[in-house]
């Protein structure tokens, strides 16, 4: 058995994983299997639990159910037959949907939900609001790390909540992912990852203009890679996820830039961080003006295209 390793940041925990799973939770619901989600939960089958899916997708649940997973007609049904559920949905509005008064009273005193969703702060408040009153415990833990680290079993949780609700989630998150952080209370997450993708939002769109800037000078665009990746302009959509076609195998932009992280959703996620920065007075200048770049990208057709086609999008702007 690996021993699981603590580190201290300030207030909060970083928690590195073994990969030994636990049967603390047995019976997982899992809603929302999309390209992250429909990774996440073929690892908690890979690991040992029960699980039983819902998805608007019928083709995905057939799938899932050709490996041994539960499907569930509806959201009810679902909640009353499982120790935890965990959401991966793509916005707030789809997230409060599904979770009508209805459904949250179908669930189990004592049941455990995760939402690995990339929501408002305020949309974790007002569930586990909810939650509370019905007696059933509720953390938010969105995700880093993309596709791969999904596909891995590598993913990056930040976690909003009870930190002894954490715990009790700890077994369930580490058959999914290698680190967790306790951020603070409920929400705390979610402001977390929004700051994250902020960066990433941004990081992308400034390393595609450099890399067409270079491009179109005539460098070849894998020297130029290669000296980004050992400069101070590296980062994780050069290195990672770099967005250039053939630089990197096995990510989006080798593969005609088939979604990994649509590009409407990291508008969705910087339209989140220009509302917050709005509400505490921050005007996020940049986060604006990125924004604007990704909504006309996106208002261009290249909204179900990987993010990471902004690429292409700066080098057509640039003729």
């Amino acid at each position: 058995m690996f021993m699981l390793r603590t580190i201290r940041l300030n207030t909060h925990h970083a928690r590195f994983f073994s990969t030994e799973a636990s049967q603390k939770i047995a019976r997982i619901g899992f809603v929302g299997l999309g390209n992250m989600g429909f990774r996440m939960c073929k690892n908690l089958m890979k690991k040992g639990f029960d699980v039983t899916v819902y998805d608007k997708n019928q083709e995905v649940l057939k799938q899932f159910e050709k490996e041994g997973a539960s499907c569930a007609n509806d959201a009810k049904k679902l909640v009353s037959s499982v120790d935890c559920v965990i959401t991966m949905i793509p916005n707030g509005p789809d997230l409060m949907s599904l979770y009508t008064p209805e459904v949250i009273s179908s669930f189990k005193p004592r049941s455990l939900v995760i939402d690995s969703s990339t929501v408002e702060h305020t949309v974790a408040q007002d569930l586990e609001s909810k939650f509370k009153s019905v007696n059933v415990s509720f953390i938010d833990a969105p995700v880093s790390g993309g596709i791969l680290a999904a596909e891995n079993a590598s993913l990056t949780f930040m976690v909003g909540g009870d930190e002894k609700v954490m715990n009790r989630a700890e077994p369930v998150l580490k058959a999914m992912g290698t680190t967790l952080y306790h951020c603070g209370g409920i929400g705390s997450g979610q402001v977390a990852k929004v700051c994250n993708n902020l960066i990433l939002g941004i990081t992308m769109a400034g390393l595609c203009e450099a890399l067409a800037i270079g491009v179109a000078l005539g460098l070849d665009p894998k020297i130029l890679t290669k000296v980004i990746n050992s400069s101070s302009g590296q980062c994780w959509s050069s290195s990672i996820y770099n967005p250039i076609p053939g630089i990197l195998p096995n990510v989006p932009s080798s593969n005609g830039y088939k979604a990994g992280f649509a590009a409407q959703m990291i508008l969705k996620d910087l339209g989140i961080a220009n509302k917050a920065g709005k509400n505490v007075g921050l005007a996020l200048e940049i986060g604006k003006k990125t924004f604007e770049m990704y909504d006309a990208m996106c208002k261009s057709g290249l909204n179900e295209k990987d993010f990471s086609v902004i690429y292409e999008y700066v080098s057509q702007k640039q003729k």
